[in-house]
């Protein structure tokens, strides 16, 4: 009888996972990319390609303040222009009296941007790309984050006796409580892991 124990509970989430890369689907050639978190700054690097991006994890508000040579009034500028962005300083008008001065370029943490680290229907949160490791089930996303989340999931669902970690070592949950209902019933499982394991073989 095949016996498996199953996970903590934060194994293979996307919150731990995107720290080491969540593989996914390029959108520029197809083949496998990889979305990761390094320093607060998400990335996508295609392993075939030379696609990739970044995407800060959080929001920044860049404007030029000065006191008016012309007027004495403090004044705050937004820069709004993206390539504007990345000057150390500009030429602005004063708003209140329009004499042209420059100043200094400030970038001011404002918060996050709201990315969070989440998969819906097959596609992670943060650029929005498709899971490598996606098929489905009665129309259903049967997904995995990389591989080593695929082998998990067709080692415990093809499991005869699946059994919990010591509570006091990983806590009341498990990663098993991730997983969807419709993946854990009796007479779901065996067609399950045979999606699974023809993706794996696939891919």
């Amino acid at each position: 009888m095949k016996r498996v124990t199953d996970e903590k509970y934060s194994t293979y989430t996307p919150y731990t996972v995107i720290k080491t890369g969540i593989d996914v689907k390029c959108p520029k050639c197809g083949k496998r990319g990889i979305v990761s978190k390094q320093e607060g700054i998400y990335q996508f690097s295609c392993t075939a390609c030379t696609k990739s991006m970044k995407k800060e994890r959080f929001q920044y508000r860049y404007d030029v303040h000065n006191h008016c040579d012309n007027c004495g009034r403090y004044y705050r500028v937004d820069i709004t222009e993206e390539a504007k962005k990345n000057y150390p300083a500009l030429h602005v008008a004063c708003p209140y009296c329009g004499h042209v001065m420059q100043g200094k370029v400030q970038k001011t943490k404002k918060g996050y941007y709201g990315c969070y680290e989440q998969i819906e229907n097959g596609y992670e949160s943060i650029f929005g790309l498709e899971l490598w490791f996606l098929c489905f089930f009665d129309s259903k996303p049967v997904w995995a984050l990389n591989r080593a989340h695929l082998s998990y999931l067709i080692e415990y669902l093809s499991a005869e006796l699946r059994e919990s970690p010591n509570p006091l070592e990983m806590g009341m949950r498990t990663q098993a409580d991730h997983l969807p209902t419709f993946m854990k019933i009796g007479k779901n499982r065996d067609k399950i892991v045979k999606l699974l394991k023809e993706m794996s073989i696939a891919k």
